[in-house]
């Protein structure tokens, strides 16, 4: 039987990764195709959701860090980073754009408060992303290990 068959973990760590990874694409393509104003589509862009921010890192700690660690468990680190990066770009960009659309029609204290939420969601969702990018390179570079939190 392959690794795959035999460990729950690896079909988990790929499955939380493609999902993310698919995720991603659909947004992609929800971004681009035209329908409404390009600055309607960004506010409604969803780069940083917290699934996208959550499933990556969790299918790292599933490969890396439960012993003994997964034989593909570097290609998994590599490629939640690679959609932590991308995550981290057209979030990025989605949320500047959309902050425009937000905050011009403040008309009353309801649409201030979501123009407001909008601003701090957003840029907490992006700190969320970064961190848990920081935490997949360092794995990623070896600069954490199972045994440094071990040793605390």
């Amino acid at each position: 039987m392959t690794v795959m068959t035999t460990s729950p973990r690896y079909l988990a760590a790929w499955a939380l990764l493609a999902y993310a990874g698919v995720f991603l694409v659909f947004e992609f393509f929800e971004l681009i195709l035209p329908g409404g104003s390009f600055s309607d589509r960004a506010r409604g862009g969803d780069f940083r959701s917290l699934f996208i921010a959550a499933m990556p890192i969790l299918a790292v700690l599933l490969a890396y860090w439960v012993s003994p660690a997964l034989r593909g468990a570097r290609l998994i680190a590599t490629i939640a980073l690679v959609e932590y990066a991308i995550a981290l770009f057209f979030g990025l960009l989605t949320w500047l754009v959309g902050l425009a659309p937000e905050f011009t029609g403040i008309h009353d204290a309801h649409a201030g408060l979501g123009a407001l939420r909008y601003l701090v969601q957003g840029a907490l969702e992006l700190a969320l992303i970064t961190i848990a990018g920081y935490a997949v390179l360092s794995v990623l570079l070896g600069r954490r290990t199972p045994a440094d939190f071990e040793r605390r």
